[in-house]
């Protein structure tokens, strides 16, 4: 058999595709490279030539070299096989190489060679890196999520506990002997606090939708009770403005969908107030259609007005958050430009999709197009409409009817005893007021703990419990008083958390914490009645 020769084993090792590098044992045990394939001169970055029977410090110098070397020693000195990694400066970054060597042996057992194999691990370490920095990037993502979370959590909290107490006392003052410039000065602070409150609302929605914390519930619902609904609730500003209120709901069109009717409500009622609010002459209209044939969206709503209209140029941003719709001075002064942001998010949230048309100084029409299921009605359900209550306002099983009798509702109340957990004075005193002539016995405690304490040393058909007290808050107080009654047997004490905190896992805490009903703050005289009236 033919002997091969060096220049012969140097083109095999050149044509093998790993990186094989050789190096031979001098007598001062200083290894030298005596063959570096191709593929290994490519990953080094070396020349063709110059690095024959060189070491590893005279290749590669500085404590890359140093390094190199003194592991190649130690494998001649251990004489078993070694892995390491070494660092290789380069213009487009550093380079992490990996070798692996081992010893070669003569037939008389003493080390005459190293046999090296090396792999390239930039990109790997790469990879890792931008795995590492994406995991940070994404915790401190999560972080200032949480952050912005209790911000508004904390803003919403601290400007809804005196908005409370604003809307609360102008209610009250209302209901007294007022001339009419006190009662007109009086119904301004009322709806400027209404205003405030709903920005307020706005931007808690916003938030909602921008962190993807918004939920569906899907379930069958009266699409023609809710416009009727809607079109009762916006006719007075309709009338007040001297406008036309349209609507158009054919008989042919299905009554029953199944969807989300808080989310079509919300979405209804800003497109509609908003043609309301840039319109000063003319009408406003709302037409419903369900065409079965359609493959998307056959269900759509078009609002359209003959208000001022939308600048073409601005039809691409009028769903961006904080931009405007309308063109008039006294419009764009109103308002907080998320109103369209929200309904195109809630839209797309329930798979629709929403579009403008509109020519300046003429109006615009607002196209509404969702996939919902249409349902032949089983039954009357022309009331599933108001007993949806929004999640911010009441819940766990408190319904909201449209209808409030104060005489009679306050007769229902007569007797009850009620504990009062609240720490503000304000709203002691607006509860204090608004159910004074029902005949309720109240007691009030400035935190959890009093609550708690008066709770053991009496009995109480209620409980309305703040959640963010001194010394001991609503959810402690809760869960104290909930063990109590299981490790005593005592009868269930009813408990509505009253609170500021109005975001939905306030509301899902409450219901964890077996509170039995929440209503936000700011409320109505009449939401307090009612909320009381509807516990059995």
């Amino acid at each position: 058999m033919k002997r091969l020769q060096v220049d012969e084993l140097y083109a095999i090792l050149d044509a093998v595709g790993i990186a094989v590098i050789v190096l031979e044992v001098g007598d001062d045990g200083i290894p030298r490279y005596i063959a570096i394939n191709k593929r290994s001169r490519e990953m080094a970055k070396l020349p063709e030539n110059g690095w024959f029977r060189k070491s590893a410090l005279e290749l590669f110098g500085g404590s890359t070299g140093e390094r190199a070397l003194a592991v190649q020693k130690d494998v001649v000195r251990s004489a078993k096989e070694t892995t390491y990694e070494i660092n290789l400066p380069a213009i487009s970054g550093t380079r992490y190489i990996r070798n692996t060597m081992t010893p070669v042996f003569d037939q008389a057992g003493r080390l005459t060679h190293l046999v090296g194999s090396m792999e390239d691990l930039t990109s790997e370490r790469e990879r890792d890196a931008a795995l590492e920095l994406t995991r940070i990037a994404k915790e401190k993502a999560e972080e200032a999520n949480k952050a912005k979370e209790r911000f508004l959590a904390n803003m919403s909290h601290e400007i809804r506990t005196p908005m409370n107490g604003i809307l609360g006392i102008c209610e009250l003052l209302r209901e007294t002997n007022l001339d009419h410039e006190q009662s007109l000065f009086a119904s301004t602070i009322f709806n400027s606090a209404n205003a405030l409150l709903e920005i307020i609302n706005e931007v808690l929605d916003y938030s909602q939708i921008t962190a993807d914390k918004v939920s569906l519930r899907n379930e069958p619902f009266s699409l023609r009770v809710l416009v009727e609904d809607i079109a009762v609730l916006l006719s007075a500003k309709t009338a007040y403005k001297g406008l036309d209120f349209r609507v158009n709901y054919p008989e042919g069109v299905s009554s029953t969908f199944i969807g989300d009717v808080n989310k079509v409500r919300q979405v209804l009622l800003n497109l509609i107030g908003n043609a309301i609010k840039f319109t000063e002459e003319g009408h406003v209209s709302v037409t419903v259609s369900h065409d079965h044939g359609r493959q998307t969206g056959p269900l759509r709503f078009q609002v359209s007005d003959t208000g001022c209209g939308i600048e073409k140029s601005k039809l691409r941003s009028i769903f961006s958050a904080f931009e405007q719709a309308g063109g008039s001075p006294k419009a764009v002064s109103e308002g907080t430009g998320l109103g369209l942001a929200i309904s195109q998010a809630l839209v797309e949230r329930m798979g629709g999709e929403i579009s403008v048309d509109s020519t300046p100084g003429e109006g615009s029409t607002f196209i509404v197009s969702l996939d919902l299921t249409a349902q032949a009605s089983t039954g009357d359900i022309s009331t599933a409409v108001k007993e949806t209550p929004s999640p911010d306002r009441l819940a766990t099983g408190i319904t909201h009817e449209a209808v409030f009798s104060e005489t009679t509702d306050l007769k229902g109340l007569n007797g009850l005893r009620i504990l009062v957990a609240e720490d503000n004075l304000t709203n002691q005193l607006i509860v204090e007021k608004m159910l004074n002539k029902s005949g309720v016995d109240l007691k009030f405690a400035a935190n959890g703990a009093l609550a708690l304490e008066a709770y053991l040393a009496s009995e109480y058909d209620l409980i309305l419990m703040d959640l963010s007290m001194p010394v001991m808050g609503g959810l402690e107080a809760t869960q104290r008083i909930r063990k109590h009654e299981k490790d005593t047997g005592r009868a269930p004490c009813k408990i509505i958390a009253l609170t500021a905190n109005a975001q939905k896992s306030d509301i899902k805490a409450c219901t964890e914490n077996g509170m039995n009903g929440f209503l936000s703050k700011p409320f109505r005289k009449h939401e307090l009645i009612t909320c009381l009236s509807s516990l059995d």
